[in-house]
């Protein structure tokens, strides 16, 4: 009797929520984590990602399905009192091409997971977190969670103990899977480094802690009166809104200027790929001074590939990322903030050390092949995927 080993491809199902775009320009963290874990997974698995309509020429190449549905769902969404069933619309709309499966791969819905069980899917679910969705769950409501799914996946440890300690049996069924990094366009290129150039690219936001890297800038000039500070980001994925909070940090940035004599540079919106490797190339550090829980902190990592040093925020995942190549500071501390920032402007070697540190450890880490590896093991290991009986021939 011989014996045949060879297995056919796992079919996964990705849902990106229904309005993120599928597209490096107009998609978010979850397309990007998608399209570069799965396009590095093309021997393994057979891939298709379900989410809202993307121009042919914007789209990540990889295969992309939606529904005529959206429209529908927008139209909803408008109607208070109605727009709670967009959700379960999408879904239903999908739910004939999502059927045959064999896992479906939801990106930050936990809600979305007991609608596929209702509306007949038996294959295996694998919740993928991002953002903190069931921290406010209560016990009984995670451990119901976990009666649905094989696998929940998060970002970070923090991510993990947001939920973990009120359900054990959830607890058990999650992972931590790290984000990654495109370590092909995020390199180090020290002949273009600048000696006193600070960082940050972001949203712009008040979670992500701008206007008080500005005020610590304000107290650097005194210290560093060459100091040059280089805003990157707008308040959208592609598009900007001149917000209250925007013209408070442009304001006060102009101030600065006028006063210290300073140098504030708002870049505008950076395309991920074409821009801003080069930006984190050229500082001297990167500031991420989020105020908010942060789960994990992409840019960090991407800083880090760069062999650019970090002056991070203690929370959240953000402590996880940097471990002890970074400087960790509280955003709010706005004295301390700059102290941290002053250090390293000093320092050229502790800034080189770091540096290099940095690089390594997301080498190691975050390399997004070290990623995808992982996640293959996930999707083929017994909680997601038990063994196939092997064909046997005479």
């Amino acid at each position: 009797m011989v014996q045949s080993s060879k297995r056919r491809k796992v079919t996964v199902a990705v849902l990106l929520s229904s309005r993120e775009k599928f597209s490096a320009y107009y998609g978010g963290a979850l397309a990007r984590w998608t399209y570069e874990v799965y396009s590095r997974l093309r021997n393994d698995l057979d891939v298709t990602v379900f989410g809202y309509p993307t121009a042919p020429q914007d789209l990540y190449p990889l295969p992309h399905a939606t529904s005529s549905s959206w429209k529908l769902c927008d139209f909803i969404s408008q109607i208070p009192g109605a727009r709670r069933y967009e959700e379960s619309l999408w879904l239903r709309a999908l739910f004939s091409r999502l059927r045959v499966f064999d896992v479906i791969h939801i990106h930050n819905r936990p809600q979305w997971i007991k609608l596929l069980r209702d509306f007949g899917y038996e294959g295996a679910i694998v919740l993928h977190l991002q953002n903190d969705h069931l921290g406010h769950w209560t016990a009984s409501m995670l451990d119901e969670l976990a009666r649905y799914l094989e696998v929940v996946a998060v970002c970070s440890d923090y991510l993990r103990n947001t939920f973990a300690a009120k359900s054990p049996t959830l607890a058990a069924k999650t992972k931590v899977i790290f984000n990654g990094v495109n370590t092909s366009l995020f390199f180090p290129r020290e002949q273009v480094r600048e000696p006193k150039t600070i960082f940050f690219v972001g949203r712009l936001h008040p979670e992500k802690g701008l206007l008080q890297l500005v005020q610590a800038y304000a107290r650097v000039l005194k210290v560093h009166s060459d100091a040059k500070l280089v805003i990157g980001g707008s308040t959208g994925f592609g598009d900007h809104v001149l917000t209250p909070y925007v013209r408070e940090v442009e304001a006060l940035a102009a101030s600065i200027v006028k006063d210290h004599s300073g140098s504030v540079q708002f870049t505008g919106y950076l395309h991920h790929d074409r821009d801003l490797p080069a930006w984190f190339q050229r500082a001297t550090f990167f500031a991420s001074p989020s105020i908010f829980q942060e789960p994990f902190g992409l840019v960090n990592a991407e800083a880090m590939a760069c062999a650019t040093p970090v002056v991070g925020s203690k929370r959240g995942g953000i402590p996880e990322v940097l471990a002890d190549t970074g400087l960790l500071i509280d955003p709010e501390d706005i004295g301390g903030f700059a102290d941290a920032m002053s250090r390293l402007l000093a320092n050229p070697e502790y800034r080189a050390k770091l540096g290099h540190a940095a690089h390594q450890r997301c080498r190691e880490i975050f390399d997004w092949q070290v990623v995808a590896r992982n996640w293959n093991s996930l999707l083929h290991g017994p909680s997601v995927r038990p063994p196939e009986p092997v064909d046997a021939a005479v």
